[in-house]
């Protein structure tokens, strides 16, 4: 069987030395690829939580999550990326592309602009923002108990209590999200009373903020 040499019409490496793409070795085709690859990228910082936006929305930075957001931002997520080094202004990544059938692997150094934003979340906080309210009434020992129960509940879940407002015989807690607050009062077997409010039309659709009754005493 005959043997056939191939050599690179760029740097004339030899087909026995180094892998080759077709026509041309994968240190040319790493090189040329490296060269068509952005040198510059964004990452969207929430300029009060410090999370980082990612495709499923803001999420707190993670290697995985940044090499996930420059893979987009580089090459579409057509590669993969893994980050070397980084810093606020550069980052040195490894990155596997797709070569023909084939894929290589290059380094390549690229510059970083780091753009703030305000998230959903952070804007919806300081607006007041919820969708439901929990009116807790009885003890106030029980108050407090159930009070915490729904901060880590709510918390844990990505949520957030806009504000409370304590009243005589009770406290009201006014929470981010309608369906995480009628989760917990079904996964802790709790039956307050409820009731909903228009407050606006979402694509169409009307939108309602719940209110929930329960009286710890009872």
């Amino acid at each position: 069987m005959i043997l056939i040499i191939k050599h690179c019409p760029t740097c004339d490496r030899s087909s026995d030395k180094v892998r080759f793409i077709g026509e041309f070795c994968e240190v040319c085709t790493a090189e040329k690829l490296s060269k068509r690859t952005p040198g510059k990228a964004k990452i969207i910082h929430c300029r009060r939580c410090g999370r980082v936006k990612g495709p499923a929305g803001y999420q707190n930075s993670s290697n995985e999550l940044l090499e996930t957001v420059l893979a987009k931002e580089i090459c579409n997520s057509k590669c993969k990326v893994r980050i070397e080094k980084i810093s606020e202004d550069s980052a040195l990544l490894k990155i596997t592309a797709p070569a023909g059938d084939d894929s290589v692997t290059f380094e390549k150094g690229i510059e970083l602009k780091m753009e703030h934003q305000i998230c959903q979340d952070c804007y919806r906080k300081s607006s007041g923002y919820y969708e439901a309210m929990v009116q807790l009434r009885g003890d106030k020992e029980r108050v407090a108990k159930m009070e915490q129960k729904i901060i880590k509940f709510v918390t844990m879940r990505n949520g957030f209590i806009s504000k409370t407002e304590e009243i005589d015989n009770g406290l009201d807690i006014y929470i981010s999200d309608r369906l995480m607050t009628k989760n917990f009062f079904y996964l802790n077997r709790l039956v307050p009373k409820a009731s909903f409010t228009l407050y606006g039309v979402k694509d169409g659709k009307k939108v309602y903020r719940h209110t929930y009754y329960l009286n710890l005493d009872e």
